[in-house]
């Protein structure tokens, strides 16, 4: 996550301005030749930095992608954007049996240059599969989106709602070990589970949104559910905790996939590329502090305080879209 939370802004710009198909192959590439030197790096540094190099690569792809989705399908880039959000959840819940298979002494040589060869041939795929034709050749400047408030609250919307989910993925298992019996490796092995639900909050959105209810409605509602099953899942017994962390997962999962879904009516014109960058920036900046927040409070004050901080990083995503007049249109009013 840390090239994204970085130079995400920067990596955006780069598809404006070489276009998006291109800046996505690359990215592909440069993560597969990371992850096929990784498998045979014989120091940690080593394979810390070459995880490094793979972050740039996926940074590429994922910014890219969002641009390629949304000019590949522009009469439903809502229900298309929110899917492609679901990459999210789908690779946690694949990495999380990923982890599991090496932990079985699978060796990283087996690992690196598999995954090397999927990324290779994907970059195949979309060299002979998508035309470059809705390629755009800007200057490639991205100052312009955050001095445009949709824009700049749209991403820090992103940020902090990825940092709520990761922060509550992070503290749940140990909030709910501490009076379960359960080690917090049993109960974070159940509440990985809860990432394939999660695949439908991300979908949800685009289909909402074409059947006529506002962005904000939706926005609000999943805050909401959100917010008070998460609050649940604190305070009830494993199970119906385990339960309410499920439903917290799917409602969560709703907010980003909105926000996905309103990426192209919210971008300044030509600078879809950059305004990705800048959302990934923000979402990776939320997923690297959000964990350590959510523990230190809990670790301070207990489950009150780590609950307090996920419920308002909640409400700060609520309040930075809130005014924003797209928001509260239909879709079809906001594309008009």
């Amino acid at each position: 996550m840390l090239p994204g939370a970085l130079a995400g802004w920067s990596f955006g710009a780069l598809s404006d301005r070489f276009g998006a198909r291109r800046v996505a192959i690359v990215g592909l590439l440069v993560a597969a030749i990371a992850s096929f030197a990784s498998g045979y790096s014989n120091s940690f540094a080593t394979l810390v930095t070459l995880r490094v190099v793979e972050g740039v690569g996926y940074s590429l792809l994922v910014i890219a992608g969002t641009v390629l989705v949304a000019e590949s399908l522009p009469g439903r880039s809502a229900l298309a954007l929110s899917i492609w959000s679901s990459f999210a959840p789908i690779g946690f819940a694949l990495g999380q049996w990923g982890a599991a298979f090496a932990a079985n002494d699978a060796p990283l040589s087996t690992l690196g240059p598999a995954h090397a060869v999927v990324l290779a041939a994907a970059a195949l795929a979309l060299r002979l599969c998508v035309a470059p034709s809705a390629e755009r050749r800007s200057r490639g400047s991205s100052w312009g989106v955050v001095r445009q408030a949709p824009a700049s609250r749209t991403a820090l919307a992103f940020g902090a709602t990825c940092a709520v989910i990761l922060a509550a993925v992070a503290v749940t298992p140990v909030a709910l070990a501490a009076r379960s019996g359960l080690s917090v490796a049993q109960i974070a092995s159940l509440t990985a589970l809860a990432a394939l639900p999660a695949i439908v909050g991300r979908i949800a959105p685009g289909w909402l949104l074409e059947r006529g209810m506002t962005p904000l409605t939706v926005f609000v509602l999943a805050a909401l559910v959100a917010a008070v099953s998460i609050a649940g899942a604190f305070a009830a017994p494993l199970w119906p905790a385990l339960a309410l962390f499920l439903v917290f997962q799917i409602a969560a999962g709703i907010l980003p996939g909105l926000l996905s879904a309103m990426m192209p009516r919210v971008a300044p014109p030509g600078e879809l590329g950059s305004f990705s960058g800048i959302c990934t920036q923000t979402i990776n900046v939320g997923n690297l502090l959000g964990p350590p927040l959510a523990l230190a409070a809990y670790a301070a004050a207990g489950t009150g305080a780590a609950l307090a901080l996920l419920v308002g990083l909640l409400a700060a995503s609520v309040v930075a879209i809130a005014g924003l007049g797209v928001y509260r249109r239909r879709l079809s009013e906001a594309a008009g």
